[in-house]
Order: C-alpha cells, then sequence, then structure tokens
C-alpha cells in the first residue's frame, strides 16, 4: 500500500482520509497481569473492533500485547555501538513498522495510556502522523496529533503517564527494600532450587543433591562436571531445561543458601552491619557459603589453570607441565613398551611449529608421583600450621559470666529475693545472649574441626577410588603454579629427583 507524504500547513496536518479505504491497527495493552490471562487485552480489542468499523473500512491486524510495561527500560545495544536504555515491546515496535511500509494506514488505541508512558514512543507516533500519513484515533480521550494544539496536549498526558509511573515504581522500590530488610523473600516467576514452591520449606530431595556436591566443589571438582553429571543423572531443573555450568555457579553461591537476604543483588545488613536473615529455612552454614563462593569466584592468581578451551585433562599434571628446554607447554600422550607391549604415559614438549621444540618427552609415573609427595607434604604442613595458629575462642570467658548471671538470677528467684516479673524479663535477656555466643562458639570450632580434618585426610582422601583426577588438580594448584620438566642427561638415564623443578606459588607470591 503506497503512502504519499501528507501536507503540513499552518500547525496542522492535512491527512487524506477516505473512510471507506482505512485499514487498520488495532493495539491492545496490559502492563500487569502475572497468571496470563490476557482478559483485559481481549476486552480492549473486542471494544475497539466496532468502534474502528464505525469509522469506516476494514481491520488488517489486531496487536495484542498482554503482561508488557510501556514504561521500564532495558539495555540495548545502539546503532552506533554504543548502548541506551530503551522501552522494548515487540508487538507494538513491529506495529509501528507495518505501519511505516504502509501495510496498514489508520491506528486505534483504547487512549493514550494504553499506547505509551515514554515521551520517545510519542514522538514516533507524531512523525508517523506528520510523515507518513497515518490515522491515529483513540477509542477514549483525545488524541488528535494532527494540530501542534493536539500535540503539546499529547505530550503533557504522556508527561503526567510517565511521572505517575515513576512514582509507582519508586514506592514500589521502597516497599521491596522495606519487605528485604524484614527479612520476607521476594516472588517470581520460579522458585529458587532447594526449596519448595512456597518459598520457604526446604525441598529435602534437591537439598541432598546440593548437600552431596558442596564438598566436591570445595576439593576442586569443577561446575562444568557437576552440571553434566546432573543431567546425566536426570535431575531435574526448575524450568525442566538443561544444566549448565553457569546455572550450577549461581545455585551454590547464592547467599539464599545460608539464610541471607540479597537485594539487587547485594546481601543486605542490618543497622550493625550484619547480614539480614531471610524467613526461610537455610540449607548450609554461613562458612560454607564462604568458602563456596571463595572456591568458585576465586581470582585468577589461584585458580587451576586449564589448555585449549578449558576442557578437562586426561593426566594429572598436564595443566602444569612445561619444557625445561623452551618452556612451553608440555602435553600428555604415550607410546607403545615394546618390552612388554603396554602403554607407557609421557608428558612431551610439541614440536617445532606446534609451540614447543620437541626435545623433552619423560615418562609420566614417578613425576606424578614426586609431585604428589611433595604437595601432600607441603599441603600438610600448611594446614597444620593454621591449625597451631588459630588461638582458643575469645568468648568462652563472656560464656562463662553469662551462665553464672543465669545460676545466680535463678537461685535468687527460687529464694523469692526477686519477683516474676522482673526475673522473666532478665532471664530472656541472659538466654538471648548465651545462644549468640553458643553459636559463635560452634562457628569458631566448626573451623578450627575443619582445618585439622585438612590436614589429617588430605593424603587419605588422594587414595580414595571418588577423589577425581579435577580435585587432585585442583590441590596441585594450591601449592604449584608449574612443574617443569628438564631432559634426561643421556639416553636410557633413569629418573632423579633434580631433574624436575616444581615452580611453588609461595615463592611466587
Amino acid at each position: 500500500m503506497s503512502v504519499s507524504r501528507p501536507r503540513r500547513a499552518g500547525g496542522r496536518t492535512q491527512l487524506e482520509i477516505v473512510p471507506d479505504q482505512l485499514v487498520w491497527a488495532l493495539y491492545g495493552r496490559e502492563s500487569l497481569d502475572p497468571k496470563g490471562t490476557a482478559v483485559q487485552v481481549a476486552h480492549q480489542l473486542a471494544d475497539l473492533r466496532p468502534f474502528a468499523l464505525g469509522i469506516g473500512g476494514r481491520i488488517g491486524r489486531e496487536y495484542p500485547e498482554n503482561n508488557v510495561s510501556a514504561f521500564k527500560r532495558v539495555k540495548v545495544l545502539l546503532p552506533d555501538g554504543t548502548f541506551g536504555y530503551r522501552v522494548v515491546r515487540p508487538d507494538w515496535d513491529a506495529m509501528m513498522t507495518a505501519l511505516r511500509r504502509g501495510e496498514w494506514n489508520a491506528l486505534a488505541l483504547p487512549n493514550i495510556d494504553r499506547g505509551m508512558r515514554d515521551p520517545r514512543d510519542l514522538e514516533d507516533l507524531i512523525d508517523l502522523v506528520e510523515q507518513y500519513g497515518v490515522y491515529v484515533v483513540g477509542m477514549t480521550g483525545s488524541i488528535d496529533l494532527t494540530t501542534d494544539e493536539g500535540i503539546s496536549s499529547a505530550r503533557r498526558e504522556v508527561d503526567q503517564r510517565n511521572r505517575e509511573s515513576r512514582n509507582i515504581s519508586r514506592r514500589m522500590a521502597a516497599g521491596n527494600r522495606r519487605a528485604a530488610l524484614a527479612g520476607r523473600h521476594h516472588g517470581g516467576a520460579n522458585r529458587p532450587f532447594g526449596w519448595r514452591s512456597d518459598r520457604v520449606t526446604v525441598h529435602k530431595r534437591e537439598a541432598r543433591h546440593i548437600l552431596r556436591e558442596v564438598p566436591r566443589l570445595l576439593a576442586g571438582v569443577r561446575p562444568r562436571s557437576v552440571a553434566i553429571e546432573w543431567n546425566a543423572r536426570g535431575i531435574p531443573t526448575i524450568n525442566g531445561g538443561q544444566w549448565r555450568m553457569m546455572t550450577i555457579v549461581q545455585i551454590f553461591t547464592n547467599p539464599r543458601l545460608c539464610g541471607w537476604r540479597t537485594y539487587l543483588g547485594e546481601v543486605l545488613r542490618d543497622e550493625n552491619g550484619d547480614p539480614v536473615r531471610g524467613q526461610w529455612e537455610p540449607i548450609l552454614t554461613e562458612e560454607q557459603h564462604l568458602a563456596l563462593v571463595a572456591a568458585l569466584r576465586a581470582p585468577a592468581a589461584v585458580t587451576l589453570p586449564r589448555r585449549g578451551r578449558g576442557h578437562a585433562t586426561k593426566r594429572l599434571l598436564s595443566p602444569f607441565v612445561r619444557c625445561g628446554v623452551c618452556n612451553a607447554k608440555m602435553t600428555g600422550a604415550s607410546r607403545k613398551d615394546p618390552r612388554t607391549g603396554q602403554r607407557i604415559v609421557l608428558y612431551k614438549c610439541p614440536q617445532k611449529g606446534l609451540g614447543g621444540c620437541g626435545r623433552v618427552s619423560r615418562t609420566a609415573a614417578p613425576i606424578d608421583e614426586l609431585i604428589t609427595t611433595l604437595v601432600l607434604m607441603e599441603q600438610s604442613t600448611i594446614a597444620l600450621r593454621k591449625l597451631e595458629d588459630l588461638p582458643p575462642w575469645d568468648g568462652e570467658t563472656e560464656l562463662k559470666a553469662v551462665l553464672a548471671q543465669i545460676r545466680e538470677t535463678t537461685e535468687a528467684y527460687e529464694a523469692g529475693l526477686i519477683s516474676g516479673g522482673r526475673y522473666f524479663p532478665m532471664l530472656a535477656r541472659f538466654e538471648a545472649k548465651e545462644a549468640t555466643l553458643r553459636a559463635a562458639k560452634r562457628r569458631y570450632e566448626a573451623t578450627r574441626q575443619a582445618r585439622q580434618d585438612s590436614a589429617a585426610n588430605l593424603g587419605v582422601e588422594w587414595n580414595r577410588p571418588g577423589f577425581t583426577l579435577e580435585q587432585k588438580q585442583a590441590a596441585i594448584a594450591q601449592s604449584l603454579t608449574a612443574v617443569i620438566i628438564h631432559p634426561a642427561p643421556h639416553p636410557g638415564a633413569k629418573f632423579t629427583p633434580d631433574q624436575i623443578t616444581p615452580v611453588w606459588r609461595h615463592d611466587e607470591d
């Protein structure tokens, strides 16, 4: 359908309107419809049909847009490569494109409020009238974009609606923050993994999955591996999709797991600086949560080095070994032993043209054994030193004093020296303080026990079948940044430890 440029003179746009030739686009919108029923939008379009046909012409297409805001802006990429913030409404944008192309020459809206609350959208609509000759009408109110006065009136109304939306947005944000400070959970389309639909009660089966993976992730198992295993085991996601690495990271670093309330992505804190606790059942302790965040969001300096695109390696020291001649990264390989016919695992430098010199190739088994022994000794020493450096809990004296106060107050009450009106409030204060101190003692002792277990159990865990290659590599990465393999002094020379140079992390630090 061709559209001729309208003639504008004297502050008015002269539209060539022939009622029988009008082809209508009908637009209805509702921003708040959490159930997705689209009843209000259906009612709007039902009222628009006879209204438009009463003017003349026929209906070309209807554009229902349900549960979409005409005010909320999102970050979008602009044509110049920078980012801006725009109201994104796919159906509205598609309709405007069709009107500019001349597919329809008339637009009917319930009112200007349903059409827009962003001044940019109104200016686009004004251009549609002035530059493309589209006939725009509203079923209620008055939308006259053919005159300067009508345009000014529309701008004032959109500005008022925009101001109302800003006020509502501000009040909702303030209310959400107050609710968050009170520890109440927020809504959303999906429940969080680990809780039932009430978002308060722990989902026992999902919580077991979470608790089972905590020690493995802390020991170095990659989130990607957990995602692959959960998909293979058929553990369902909230939406029934596939597990992804980033989904696993988000779940296991979410402060909600230990009961902390977040707002706009940050942990909320009360006037004392303590994290606000949510009104739901926690799954992990605060110590477990902080340890997971440290393990899964560790800075690059302490993460396990990876080869290529980050895929898992098959050899224990593949992420660490370097050539002692050219310093290139060595790779795992194998060759057939002519005497036994068995495959022998090697670490070898790549050939020239592939980043190496090709001059160093050593059997992997004795190198793996040497590095394993050194790492276990070093980490055991560090863990025991940390255990010795951890002093006794400094709240023991205060706890004993509170218990003495409870005992003395109870004896005074039983002897009739104080009344119940004084005794029970005092007892409540003392018991609350006792509970706080005992919780602090439990956390401290848990930290001490974790260090003791780490010092005692790493050597035992190393040879356990369930202690994966990833966990071993993560343990090595805590101690070493590289393992330099020097060439043998002569062909057939036996392996000796002086042919290996471990690069210790504490030496680099």
